[in-house]
């Protein structure tokens, strides 16, 4: 169970759902006032490209300045910070930027990857955030057949096999959700270092932000390593009730549906 990742406590008051998530997506992601973001989009900005060549100067200076060592788990900060990088935080950087100067973007799911697709005057363009050699694909038919592969490959490794096996997901994803997928990777991050306290509090604001199929193919494998924990019997019982109300209320939402 080891294996868990994304190739990537306590409820709230409906009433306080808003303020708190923004609260959460600041404390997480916030860049656009970082002096380092803010050099780099004036640097780009400097260039005066356009279009095509402004989105490859963006995935170049982005990878050449900030995006610099990929680490399986780094958050935004760790960019500023380290230069550490993933494929879910190095995808955030880049929309933000994009957002910052006005480009058009989609962002690709699947049940172990994240990619973005960007409109051009001059076509489609395809990135991959921790490819910064051939991440930059502009050919029609290579754009094709990397979203068929993606549509159908696996996860390569075992243990994340076993438990991605169940899903099947491909579809666009909202910026404003990146958020929840950054603590889903916290949750899992914690999980390893067998926090459970941090993976559950972390799985908790996940949902909060956006509920998937990952929190819930993971919401059980949590359950059975808290009730085989060394934590105690209420502590235990808090984070199960949590897990389960979870559960539930999201069982419902399908039903309802």
């Amino acid at each position: 169970m080891r294996g868990i990742a994304l190739v990537f406590c306590g409820l709230i008051a409906i009433s306080g759902v808003a303020q708190n998530r923004i609260l959460q997506t600041e404390e997480l992601t916030l860049t656009s006032t970082n002096e380092g973001f803010s050099g780099f989009i004036s640097s780009i900005q400097s260039k005066k490209s356009r279009d095509l060549k402004l989105v490859r100067s963006i995935f170049t200076k982005a990878h050449q300045d900030f995006l610099k060592t990929y680490r399986a788990y780094s958050q935004v900060k760790d960019i500023f910070e380290k230069g550490n990088y993933d494929c879910l935080s190095g995808t955030y950087f880049l929309t933000r930027a994009f957002d910052q100067l006005g480009i058009e973007y989609k962002i690709f799911e699947t049940n172990y990857h994240i990619f973005l697709v960007v409109q051009t005057q001059r076509g489609e363009v395809l990135l991959e955030s921790t490819d910064r050699v051939n991440g930059f694909i502009t050919d029609k038919e290579t754009i094709k057949e990397k979203i068929a592969y993606y549509q159908q490959a696996k996860a390569s490794s075992p243990g994340t096999e076993l438990y991605l096996s169940r899903l099947r997901m491909f579809h666009e994803l909202r910026p404003d959700q990146l958020p929840g997928l950054l603590y889903f990777n916290r949750s899992i991050e914690a999980f390893h270092a067998n926090d459970l306290v941090a993976s559950c509090s972390n799985l908790e604001k996940a949902w909060e932000i956006y509920n998937n199929p990952r929190i819930e193919a993971f919401t059980p494998i949590l359950i059975h390593t808290i009730a085989n924990s060394t934590l105690d019997s209420d502590a235990k019982a808090k984070l199960t009730d949590l897990l389960q109300t979870h559960q539930q209320s999201a069982s419902y939402s399908l039903v309802s549906r």
